[in-house]
């Protein structure tokens, strides 16, 4: 009798997540596992020549992860851990300038040794290998000593530096760090940072931060980021704190504070990570969740 119910149960379970896949599916578009999880997964790219993109999982430090795609959007097999020689203690957001990609940590676990804050890197898709791997450290003191907005003031309930998302601003030839944490006031801030020499290393004593853009999220951080090709940017806005409730889909024009708002995704998908594709074909925003899964919106 226990064995039995047990078994009902189980069953019920199952029915439960394929309603809740198919609703999914039917609202946003197909929905996918990422094969040999679970993953933590966060920030993705999609590399110049479109054939895959790289994710980070914030629970991996040494490595991205590549991942190719089927015609149907399914994963063609299980993502290829790249390591990267250096650790990136929780690592966040994930871009690329065509060249290089840029690994960014989020800076809300405070210095830790042997870690660094911000670290690029040439991919070898070919060999599945990352080269030529340069870092960054002390990125946290570089920004709140810049910047005083990305301090935390106000209090202990005042939320930590904490950066989730990066995007190449090709554009402004910089890099622009999106935070989910600390907001100033009820918006949200990309912090700019580019090179002083363009030419010369990609270290702290090059690195220059610019003013912060800020953003109407309606209060909400930002989650991730990613330049779009058609010009703006898209970005995942959610909870700046806490357990994240629902996440918005928003387009940014690169210029001003205002948004428009794309789609509204439920909070246990855990949405952090963006970015256009061409899947079978048709161009398609891959959203790339926590939850060891990926959807694809038209």
């Amino acid at each position: 009798m226990i064995g039995s119910r047990r078994n009902a149960a189980a069953r019920a379970v199952a029915v439960t997540l394929l309603v809740a896949a198919l609703g999914l599916a039917a609202a946003f578009g197909p929905t996918f596992r990422i094969a040999g999880g679970p993953f933590e997964a966060s920030g993705l790219v999609v590399l110049p020549d479109g054939k895959g993109l790289l994710f980070v999982d914030d629970a991996r430090p040494d490595a991205v992860f590549w991942m190719e795609l089927s015609a149907d959007g399914s994963p063609k097999a299980a993502p290829v851990p790249i390591p990267l020689g250096v650790n990136v203690e929780d690592p966040e957001g994930l871009t690329t300038d065509g060249r290089h990609v840029y690994v960014v940590g989020s800076q809300s676990r405070g210095k830790v040794k042997g870690s660094a804050g911000l670290v690029r890197f040439r991919f070898d898709a070919g060999r599945r290998a990352a080269q030529g791997t340069e870092t960054v450290d002390g990125l946290s003191d570089i920004l709140v000593t810049a910047l005083p907005e990305a301090r935390a003031t106000g209090g202990k309930k005042k939320a930590p530096l904490n950066i989730e998302g990066i995007a190449w601003d090709a554009k402004g030839g910089r890099l622009l760090l999106g935070l989910r944490a600390p907001l100033d006031g009820r918006q949200a801030l990309l912090i700019p940072v580019r090179l002083r020499d363009a030419s010369g290393p990609f270290a702290a004593a090059n690195l220059a931060v610019e003013q912060p853009i800020r953003l109407d999220l309606g209060g909400e951080g930002i989650r991730g980021i990613e330049a779009s090709a058609e010009g703006g940017f898209w970005i995942i806005a959610g909870g700046s704190t806490g357990n994240p409730g629902p996440s918005r889909i928003v387009r940014w024009d690169g210029s001003g504070s205002a948004v428009r708002v794309t789609a509204t995704l439920p909070g246990h998908l855990k949405a952090e990570g963006i970015a256009r594709m061409v899947v079978g074909g048709k161009p398609v925003t891959v959203v790339l969740c926590d939850t060891s899964q990926y959807l694809l919106l038209p």
